[in-house]
């Protein structure tokens, strides 16, 4: 168990740090096997599903490492997730245990969560509050604190390298979020990467600015400190300001995440005027990074890598030391990593030459077991190939560069939707008649979502209008990260042969004069 393999290592060694909470690796351990014998004592055994949603707070890890102790597969949710897409989580994970922060912002999560639950007629063993809930009559408890003593002995998980450990929810190009089943051979092997390649060590620090029940985070905050006791410095929410002034004060040395969270440091490292510690490494994954950032970046001396991954391969499909020259962290996204094989096929499915551009298909034992629904793994061809919807190259010494994606989602800051989700909720409006959903680019955020919308007949203009169906989107629980920041009121859509809106004509028609 990783939590005890580290804590016999590094006990006392600060683990992480969140505002000016410090958890060591011995505390950790000591505090996953609490919530590991509060599951074991409500009947939570080995193969459960144990759904985690909050901001970013240390409960989150200490309850990842007792799903682990015990031998569930942990499922965190990311929190801007709402109704809309916790419900479809709900009903394919079918959570033995729940944990959850009660309130975020204004929202009730414990009232969120209790409604996907009745709808999918779910009764968990156990619902747990990260502090004390308001509302008791939910039947919630509070999550057992570190300092509580364990109830009854946990059990030995009969864990092995190919038994699912983790369960991440991606949007594809499917309407619902698909469960990507990650093994813990897999899991564990994507982490050591950082130590193989980037020497990473107990000497390092690390700035986890990503949500940890993403998968960035989870590698940064968690993952990485266990396997080779490094530290986590957790932001609790993402200001740049705020990050700059912890790398400073921390002495932080490397950090990873969406080129989001690069843009928005490279420009407070530029407006500052007095000399602070500057970040020597940043990881740039889950979204397409410029040159142009990674030489800005370079001219501060942050040394930006470029890497490709994604959730289905627990991290890193490609990565570069820091040490490559700057061409190649610029204009490339690493190399073949041991244990994930990168085939660039042509439209026939036959297999390309060094630096043609093709369809990019990836097999190995880093690779997911597969999607948690039988309909979604379609994605997997023939030979155990799976097919991630990308576009590449990759040249004869086996560096990778994406140039596009075959299927149909958005990349905001590194966090992806399905475009075909957000159409099936803007339909349900009455003064809809057809709509398209696109991305668009962004300057800070890679992409931005934009609707097309053709009214139905007899609406009038303000029915139809932005403010109006964004508001719609929020009260069926949509996240707001997935609501269109533009829109455009058309007569029609571009419609294909096969009955298909053609896309790519709808780009064209925005990025047009008349537009």
């Amino acid at each position: 168990m990783l939590t005890k393999i580290a804590a016999r290592r590094w006990g006392s060694r600060r683990f992480a740090l969140l505002d000016d909470e410090v958890l060591t690796f011995a505390e950790l351990d000591s505090w996953a096997d609490c919530i590991a014998s509060d599951l074991a004592a409500h009947g939570v055994a080995w193969g459960d599903r144990v759904l985690i949603m909050s901001p970013n707070r240390l409960e989150i890890l200490s309850a990842v490492g007792a799903c682990w102790a015990v031998g569930a597969v942990a499922v965190p949710v990311v929190s801007i997730y709402r109704q809309h897409e916790v419900a479809a989580i709900i009903a394919d994970a079918f959570p033995s245990a729940v944990v959850v922060q009660e309130h975020v912002s204004d929202r009730n999560l414990c009232a969120e969560v209790d409604s996907c639950l009745a709808a999918a007629n779910c009764v968990p063993a156990v619902k747990y509050t990260c502090d004390p809930p308001t509302d008791v009559a939910g039947g919630w408890r509070v999550l057992p604190d570190r300092h509580t003593a364990a109830a009854v002995p946990v059990p030995a998980a009969p864990v092995t390298g190919e038994s699912e450990c983790l369960r991440l929810y991606t949007s594809g190009t499917t309407a619902q979020p698909k469960g990507a089943r990650l093994s813990s051979a897999g899991v564990v092997a994507s982490s050591r990467l950082y130590h193989d390649v980037y020497g990473l060590g107990e000497r390092d620090v690390n700035l986890a600015l990503a949500p940890v029940t993403h998968i960035a985070g989870m590698i940064a905050a968690f993952l990485v400190p266990l396997t080779c006791g490094a530290s986590a410095v957790v932001m609790r929410r993402w200001d740049a300001a705020t990050a700059v002034d912890l790398i400073d004060r921390e002495k932080v040395t490397w950090t990873l995440g969406a080129a989001v969270f690069l843009t928005d440091l490279v420009a407070e490292y530029e407006s500052r005027t007095q000399p602070v510690h500057v970040l020597p490494k940043f990881i740039s994954g889950g979204a397409n990074t410029s040159p142009d950032l990674v030489e800005r970046a370079d001219r501060l001396g942050i040394r930006a890598i470029r890497i490709y991954g994604m959730t289905e391969t627990a991290g890193p499909a490609a990565l570069a030391s820091a040490s490559e020259p700057l061409e190649r962290r610029a204009y490339w996204d690493g190399m073949r990593v041991e244990g994930v094989e990168i085939q660039i096929v042509d439209d026939d499915g036959r297999e390309a030459a060094p630096g043609v551009e093709g369809h990019i298909r990836l097999r190995g034992s880093r690779v997911m077991l597969g999607y948690s629904r039988a309909e979604d793994n379609e994605a997997y061809l023939a030979g155990g190939w799976f097919d991630p919807g990308d576009m590449g190259v990759v040249d004869e010494q086996g560096w990778v560069r994406i140039t596009g994606r075959t299927k149909d989602i958005i990349n905001r800051g590194g966090e992806k939707f399905s475009a075909a989700d957000i159409e099936l909720a803007l339909e349900r409006h009455p003064a809809i008649h057809r709509v398209a959903v696109i991305g668009v680019p962004h300057g800070r955020l890679g992409e931005s979502v934009c609707a097309f919308v053709v009214p139905a007949p007899g609406t009038c203009e303000e029915d139809a209008s932005g403010d109006k169906l964004a508001q719609f989107l929020l009260a069926q629980g949509v996240a707001k990260q997935k609501i269109p920041t533009e829109w455009h009121v058309v007569a029609y859509l571009p419609i294909s042969a096969t009955g298909k809106v053609q896309k790519n004509l709808l780009r064209s028609l925005r990025d047009s004069p008349a537009q």
